[in-house]
């Protein structure tokens, strides 16, 4: 699996979870008969996506290119590339810190991207 913000290729995760959402119109709910009313108005991706076992440097990828507000994203899906606008909510990092080889480790990124 790949994801790419605009240009740039982050580092391979090891799970992407794709959620295909549908969104109601704002008048959506039940009746008093317990029938449900309102109109499907689009479909949005929403990607929980995990990393593990970071150096550093590919921690600061994420986070450099998973910036506040809207971005591109690229990731193969339905059997062809798609492409979204989206962005992302908490962004979460499991230390590992450094194991004796100077370098700095993360066990875990985790981070949820949400179609706009």
């Amino acid at each position: 699996m790949y994801l790419k913000v605009g240009t740039i290729l982050l580092p391979s995760p090891v799970s992407v979870s794709i959620d295909d959402e549908i969104i109601w119109s704002a008048d959506t709910g039940r009746t008093l008969s317990g029938d449900m009313v309102g109109d499907a108005v689009t479909e949005k991706k929403t990607l929980g996506v995990k990393w593990e076992f970071l150096e550093e440097t590919e921690c600061l990828l994420i986070k450099r290119n998973l910036l506040p507000g809207f971005f591109p994203l690229a990731f193969y899906d339905d059997g062809q590339e798609t492409q979204i606008e989206g962005y992302r909510a908490t962004l979460s990092k499991d230390v590992l810190g450094d194991i004796g080889d100077g370098n700095y480790y993360y066990r875990s990124v985790s981070v949820s991207i949400i179609q706009r």
